[in-house]
């Protein structure tokens, strides 16, 4: 019966159509080809059996290997392409141990095993990437590969699919570990440049590396043959990876390394990169801010950070500053660039290693996050440990939306792929995931821990069981929000999958997927779609004869699909360079435009659906000139020059008392304020600072300057500014307030500190009481023509979520008294307040923002207050409010109010169905308040915590010895 089961999957494989050569049609500066789409089909995949695809390949690695080298673990990758130049997409497996291997495409999704790979077999090399171009401009694919120790191998294509070694000649011989390659034309000369990866070959803590510590000018230094790759930094000892390798391309295939530290690479403020010794896992080489010159993004692994190079035109790269992105993950892996929300920037997206389910994530480590800089400090870049997705706001900066996307987490993954799998216009995200040892899991390395030292060694790896979490499969819903749809789409195998790339293996012009996969057959992935679509692939002027780097724009109506012709850049492995889009069903105008790396522009009118289209670059003539590209005109320029100010933050940590507090509550910054104070008609500014410093008035010269006002320096703050503004006393004098906290010395009385013109600069104190203040908020709430003043009452320290009473301070003639009333109690934590007049009696409303509640709103009844919220609608509006504001915002005589919040981008996940929780338990004034943060869990339908357990035990020394494993207490839930 397995025979009849075997010819039963070859004739469901065969039945859903040949993959045959094409049927060119030729005309001008193109050819087309009509393409043959099955009858029936479906949104998603079918995945392929293996053997009856003509497919024997596993790429295998034994314990024996891992024993020695434990970044084998990290897997191998795959290459697309037309090998032997028949019109067919062919395989190319790249294996861990023994020879890699070619698959050649002969139709009808059967594959020929090539003998010797057909001289790429890549014998006696531990072979980890590989990617297809044609790295010396003879029009046919060659292959480059990364090994172990054996650098970079060039083998080049005789244009009929046999390869010889020309590594030597090539200048590609090294000794180094790489992973990923990439290929693009950075200085324009027409041919592909090659940036290298690197990683390293061992893992020196893990795989047993021998080393030494001296003691060395009071200091200690590793020395030893690892020397240069571990280090002591803050007494921890630190392990470093391997230097990348960037090659300029003669035009020949003959590769020139550039050596770092020559210029070639600079620093966001210009000085030349030195040597970095990252982990390299991924790197893709393509036009990022859309000047039309290839940039560079590397991906790195643990604490080393990403690259992010721009091209300066001239093939020099500068570094992103930390203000254009400002986090980036952790231990990156894998990256890939789409424009998500087709508004002509392009964006990315790169994978990390967080679990997606709440109660996974409790048994996992993680890295110990950095704390974040001080206010002020933006010259340092955060490393967060999850997905992360850039939004191309297209003024060279970008913002990080995982969350908001739905996309902040898909498991221990290696590479992103935006494919548009429904064919609806946006490019879908596909993710591949897997290792063979999870060594986050917190139970076996509570485990591990307890193995003598000198039996490690021996157990090594083997006491981490796999993680075998399926792969993820995101749908672009427009929204620059994704929905998952791994099982819908038939993509969400648990096998080990590293490297993956696309290709289109039945000519029907969609993008099927293969990927290589550790320890267990490939996986092969036909794509399902009968969507109407249009197939681009490019015939370029040699040496770039493929087109590597152009970016093809298919216009539909005015909707705009723009992908690029890429090589190599996915990890491990590089696609077939064919790009498809969407053509929708309606009867709007069509075009395809290509801009190509040299600067000339191919253009198609009218391009028919279901056809695949080669355009062939234009030659003759210098290439017309790019239009102009049209910058975001900006609202704001950056003048913090012409203050040239600097915040200092004194040393306070308030999760010493309350370990589970969502967030640092010491860090929320300085009041600042403008106020006209010596009324010369130009607005003045005071910032104000830590406890022990002393606030900064910048008097406004009038002419695009400012100068620091004398005498403000002198006074120390016994504690922070929280918060600052403008306000006129009751004799006309005018006059800055500034709410001084007590937050961190909480036996201390929190001050109202003024400060005026008198001389330079005046200041007065007012005792606060029991108030520990936030936000302040003038107004004249009882009409008497003088300004009153409301602050805003915060979290009383030790005892989050516990608010401080607010406060209602009346003007009188020489003084600010406390008012009775609604306004002078406990408002819940006030972040943000302002007077505002919402119904036009000319008494002014109170509207505050409050954290765990609504925004609240009291109505001012000739300055007597009474709360709104309800009869307005906004009671149930719940969240983490920060900030609120008022103005007629759409023009119609009306005012509104704006109410800032942490929102859809936040670690909280906000749901209406299922919000976030805070568990909290009060015991009394001298004992820390208790805190549980905790989110819905959809698996388990319950809550759970949202800090792993040893964080919990901070808080709750008592709890110890309850939970045996971190896995039982990831699916206890909160009420236990």
């Amino acid at each position: 019966m397995m025979w009849l089961r075997q010819m039963l999957i070859l004739l469901l494989v065969g039945s859903s159509g040949l993959a045959k050569g094409l049927e060119w049609e030729e005309s001008d500066g193109h050819r087309l080809a009509k393409l043959t789409l099955p009858e029936q089909g479906r949104t998603g995949f079918t995945q392929l059996a293996t053997p009856a695809l003509g497919l024997q390949f596993t790429n295998r690695v034994s314990r024996a290997a891992l024993a020695r080298r434990s970044n084998l673990t990290n897997g191998s990758g795959v290459a697309l392409g037309d090998a032997d130049g028949d019109g067919l997409c062919d395989i190319y497996f790249c294996r861990l141990e023994g020879d890699n291997e070619l698959y050649l495409n002969q139709g009808g999704w059967r594959f020929q095993l090539a003998p010797n790979a057909n001289g790429a077999a890549a014998v006696g090399h531990l072979t980890r990437g590989a990617a297809f171009a044609d790295v010396n401009g003879d029009g046919s694919l060659d292959l480059l590969l990364t090994t172990f120790r054996k650098g970079t191998l060039c083998l080049l294509n005789d244009g009929e699919g046999q390869f010889t070694d020309a590594t030597a000649k090539a200048g590609l011989e090294s000794r180094t570990s790489g992973t990923t390659l990439a290929l693009g034309d950075v200085d324009r000369d027409g041919d592909l440049d090659l940036y290298v990866a690197n990683f390293g070959e061992l893992a020196l803590l893990r795989d047993g590396g021998s080393f030494a510590v001296q003691q060395v000018g009071g200091k200690s230094v590793v020395t030893g043959q690892h020397a240069s790759r571990l280090k002591i930094v803050d007494g921890k000892l630190i392990e470093l990876g391997e230097s990348d390798a960037f090659y300029l391309n003669d035009g020949h295939g003959v590769f020139q390394r550039v050596q770092w530290g020559s210029g070639r690479f600079v620093h966001a403020d210009g000085q030349p990169l030195a040597e970095s010794l990252d982990f390299g896992l991924c790197v893709q080489m393509r036009d990022i801010n859309g000047d039309g010159f290839v940039d560079i993004y590397v991906c790195n692994d643990f604490q080393t950070p990403d690259r992010f190079w721009l091209n300066d035109g001239t093939g020099k790269f500068r570094e992103v500053g930390p203000e254009a992105v400002r986090s980036v993950a952790y231990a990156s892996m894998g990256v890939d660039f789409a424009d998500i929300d087709r508004d002509g920037h392009t964006d990315f997206f790169v994978v990390e290693m967080l679990s997606r389910d709440a109660s996974t994530r409790l048994t996992k480590s993680s890295p110990n996050n950095p704390l974040p800089p001080l206010p002020g400090g933006v010259g340092k870049r955060l490393q967060v440990a999850r997905n992360t997705m850039f939004w191309n706001r297209g003024d060279g900066t970008f913002a990080e939306v995982g969350r908001y996307a739905g996309v902040e987490a898909s498991d221990w993954s290696w590479q992103p792929v935006f494919l548009d799998v429904d064919l609806d216009g946006y490019e879908d995200l596909l993710v591949t995931n897997g290792h063979l040892h999870d060594v986050n899991d917190r139970d076996s390395q509570s485990k591990f821990a307890r193995v003598p030292k000198a039996k490690r060694s021996q157990v090594g790896l083997l006491m981490f069981p796999p993680n075998t979490m399926a792969n993820a499969a995101y749908r672009n819903l427009g929204n620059f929000k994704f929905a998952e749809t791994g099982q819908a789409w038939g993509f969400n195998s648990t096998q080990m999958s590293h490297g993956i790339a696309t290709g289109d293996l039945d000519n029907d012009g969609d993008l099927d997927l293969v990927i290589n996969c550790l320890n267990q057959p490939p996986l092969v992935y036909r794509n399902d779609t009968i969507a109407p679509r249009v197939a681009v692939q490019l015939s370029g002027l040699p040496p770039n004869t493929h087109g590597i780097g152009a970016r093809v724009t298919v216009v539909v109506g005015k909707f705009r699909q723009t992908q690029e012709i890429v090589a190599g850049g996915r990890y491990l492995s590089g696609d077939q360079p064919l790009r498809m889009f969407a053509m929708g069903t309606g009867t709007a105008t069509r075009s395809i435009e290509v801009a190509w790396p040299s600067g000339r522009r191919s253009f198609i009118a009218d391009p028919q659906p279901n056809h695949i289209y080669e355009i062939a670059e234009p030659s003759g003539g210098p290439p017309k000139p790019a239009p102009a590209k049209r910058e975001a005109e900006p609202f704001f320029e950056d003048a913090s020059r012409l203050l040239n100010h600097s915040h200092a933050e004194n040393q306070y940590d308030d999760t010493a008392l309350q370990p589970q507090l969502p967030r640092r509550l010491d860090r929320s910054g300085p009041g600042v304020a403008w106020l006209d104070y010596d009324n010369d008609g130009d607005e003045d500014l005071l910032i104000g600072a830590g406890a022990g410093s002393a606030v900064v008035v910048y008097k406004n010269l009038g002419d695009g300057r400012f100068g620091v006002v004398s005498g403000a320096a002198g006074l120390k703050l016994p504690g922070d500014v929280v918060s600052a503004c403008g306000w006129v006393d009751g004799s006309g004098r005018r006059t800055w307030l500034s709410a001084v906290t007590n937050y961190e010395s909480p036996r201390s009385r929190a001050k109202l500190m003024t400060f005026r013109k008198s001389g330079g600069i005046y200041r007065s104190d007012k005792s606060l009481e029991d108030i520990m203040p936030g936000p302040i908020a003038v107004a004249d709430v009882d009409a008497d023509g003088d300004l009153d003043v409301f602050i805003g009452g915060r979290a009383v320290t030790g005892h989050y979520p516990q608010a401080s009473v607010s406060m209602l301070l009346i003007n009188s003639t020489r003084s600010l008294d406390p008012a009775d009333g609604t306004l002078s109690r406990a408002l819940g934590l006030v972040n943000g307040a302002v007077f505002s007049d919402l119904d036009g009696d000319r008494f002014p409303e109170l509207i505050v923002a409050t954290e765990w509640g609504p925004v609240r709103v009291f109505k001012n009844q000739k300055g007597k207050f009474s709360e709104a919220t309800e009869a307005l609608g906004l009671s149930g509006l719940t969240g983490l409010w920060q900030g609120v504001a008022t103005s007629d915002f759409d023009g119609d005589g009306r005012t509104d109010i704006v109410a800032t919040n942490w929102g859809l981008n936040s670690s909280l996940s906000p749901s209406l169905i299922n919000p976030p929780r805070l568990y909290y338990h009060f015991t009394d004034s001298s004992v820390p308040t208790s805190l549980i943060l905790a989110a819905w869990d959809d698996r388990l339908k319950k809550y759970l915590p949202t800090r792993d357990l040893l964080s919990l035990f901070r808080g709750y020394a008592g709890l110890r010895g309850v939970f045996q494993s971190h896995r039982e207490y990831a699916e206890a839930g909160v009420l236990k």
